[in-house]
């Protein structure tokens, strides 16, 4: 995969008790393929970036708040079809497994045609973040009720949102290179 990838991760960084501003870093994709690398990469960025300023304390005690990936290619077909390799262990972060015989012909495919089909008929929502899709769904019967997630500061809490959705293991969501996806694994 690398080398077909192109965008771009928007971390943004955050006092968990007070309000001091948001500071946002864009870390591009040839960078931190992984989300957790790109968090990695915008928290050091920041931890530079407080030590000259002027209250280098409050600023080094900035959370991640949200993250999103903007891809150059934003594409549900293409997310789900990402997963559905992931889940197959087709592919992973570093590129396309070596193939066992047989595994690419077209008995070895049927069985991912069949997670891919499945996964399309279960998606619930996609966007460029877990915040795009909760707007997206605002209003609608899949919709949730984001205001137990919210800070002190009215601030929604995206780790904690994400973390509801994956504990009762009957959703998950995932950062693939064309979007983020929501799928239904019930």
């Amino acid at each position: 995969m690398a080398g077909w990838v192109r965008g771009m991760w928007s971390v943004s960084l955050w006092h968990p008790e007070r309000e001091v501003g948001t500071f946002t870093y864009l870390v591009p994709h040839w960078q931190a393929r992984t989300e957790t690398a790109a968090r990695a990469v915008a928290t050091a960025r920041h931890a530079d970036r407080a030590a000259v300023m002027l209250d280098p304390v409050t600023l080094a005690e900035m959370a991640v708040g949200e993250v999103a990936f903007r891809p150059a290619v934003r594409s549900q077909e293409r997310a789900v079809a990402w997963v559905a390799l992931v889940q197959h262990d087709a592919i992973d972060e570093r590129g396309w497994h070596a193939a066992e015989p047989g595994e690419r012909d077209e008995l070895g495919r049927q069985p991912l045609r069949a997670i891919h089909k499945r996964y399309r008929e279960r998606v619930i929502g996609f966007g460029n973040s877990l915040a795009d899709i909760m707007a997206s769904l605002a209003g609608t019967d899949t919709g949730w009720d984001l205001a137990q997630y919210r800070d002190d500061l009215g601030r929604i809490v995206w780790d904690d949102v994400r973390a509801d959705i994956h504990r009762s293991a009957l959703s998950y969501t995932w950062h693939t290179p064309y979007g983020v996806v929501w799928i239904d694994q019930s």
